[in-house]
């Protein structure tokens, strides 16, 4: 009898390559869909010339019914998501059978609110959570600027009540988009601070969920081959921004560390701790996470646990030694991790989080430690979490 029982879900269509973009039109024409919004992230329509020569074309065909640019700073709020359902609603003649988002994480998961609030009563905090029995929302193509939320997968859209200060999405089934689009010619202009973010929050959730309690057999496939993607043409990608072959292994790489997350359960430490930050201090998600993450794991190789060896094979570059022993080459990817980290000068120091909030966040991570713990590969105390927030906050 098989150890390992699990279930596993994809629901996934893609269309993938250089100016696959262009292919969107082929497809709406088979689905006959004649009523198109488009949810275009405002920042990079204004920054990149490839979007706006598509656009220009996307115009003549004349199915293009309304541009809503989304310009907020940070992740989607509900009180934005309503102010924009609303404004829709009293305009009847917005009318949409298929819905277009173009951006980043925020945008897609904009879009993904949008779409459910159009075919659904009541505002967004209503749907919050894991909303059932809705009616289903307006189809979504997903088109993904970064490389790293994995949004254009995932039936997850991240939400914040900018109230109680609560990130809890609307998360249903209905978000799946019919389409997601790889498309490197859009992501290959990312400015070099998104690019590294996003890049390397997809990295450390693909070793996150790999050595998750709740992993399956399957889930670590698709983490392996993600981590393997995103660590070896990251590098490559900040050195070399103008080559469509990295872009589309970091597009790849992001996307299979989403199809394991979402057939693992659950994720470490690292997202609890990004969740705050981003919260409460505007942190931008990949960034909080990559930090928290590569911490927690160099803090579960300093307890003794030495299976990121596993990833040794996996790297390009890397020591021509024979021989090496199972905690060297662990030690040697977690190396790796931290000098990706100083080598970059990515660092939460500069965000003057004060002494006394530092002591708010290791209560609010000591509350869910049991929680934590039944994910983690290697128990924690409360004295490793005091360690590691210092570190992640100092450092």
């Amino acid at each position: 009898m098989l150890k390992n029982n699990f279930n596993f879900e994809l629901v996934t269509n893609v269309i993938s390559g250089p100016y696959s973009i262009e292919r969107v039109n082929e497809f709406l024409r088979k689905k006959k869909y004649k009523k198109i919004g488009l949810i275009l992230d405002k920042n990079l329509c204004k920054n990149s010339k490839y979007i706006r020569n598509f656009l220009k074309t996307f115009k003549i065909k004349k199915i293009l019914k309304k541009i809503l640019y989304f310009d907020e700073i940070h992740e989607p709020t509900y009180q934005y998501l309503n102010q924009v359902v609303t404004e829709l609603k009293e305009k009847k003649s917005d009318k949409f059978d298929c819905l277009i988002a173009i951006g980043g994480g925020s945008t897609i998961d904009h879009a993904k609110g949008i779409a459910t609030l159009l075919t659904n009563q009541g505002n967004g905090l209503k749907y919050r959570g894991f909303p059932e029995n809705l009616n289903p929302s307006i189809p979504l193509i997903a088109i993904p600027s970064t490389t790293g939320s994995g949004s254009e997968l995932a039936y997850n859209a991240v939400f914040t009540d900018l109230k109680s200060k609560i990130k809890l999405g609307i998360n249903t089934k209905n978000n799946y988009p019919i389409l997601s689009i790889l498309d490197p010619k859009i992501v290959v202009s990312s400015p070099k601070n998104v690019a590294l973010n996003s890049g390397l929050g997809a990295l450390v959730r693909s070793i996150d969920v790999m050595f998750n309690k709740k992993s399956s057999k399957i889930s670590r496939i698709f983490s392996e081959n993600s981590f393997k993607l995103l660590f070896n043409n990251l590098p490559k990608v900040l050195q070399k921004s103008d080559n469509l072959e990295y872009w589309s292994n970091m597009q790849w790489g992001a996307y299979l560390s989403v199809a394991a997350l979402l057939n693992s359960s659950s994720s470490g430490p690292a997202s609890a701790m990004s969740y705050y930050l981003s919260t409460n201090h505007n942190i931008p998600q990949g960034l909080g996470y990559a930090i928290s993450g590569i911490y927690f794991f160099e803090k579960f190789h300093k307890k003794s646990f030495y299976e990121y060896s596993k990833l040794f094979d996996l790297i390009e570059k890397k020591p021509n030694k024979k021989n090496l022993s199972k905690k060297e080459k662990s030690e040697f990817v977690i190396c790796s991790l931290i000098k990706i980290l100083k080598y970059n000068k990515l660092t939460l120091k500069n965000d003057n989080i004060s002494s006394n909030e530092n002591k708010k966040i290791i209560e609010f991570m000591s509350k869910i430690l049991t929680k934590v713990n039944s994910n983690n590969p290697v128990l924690l105390n409360k004295n490793d979490l005091k360690i590691v927030i210092n570190k992640i906050l100092e450092n």
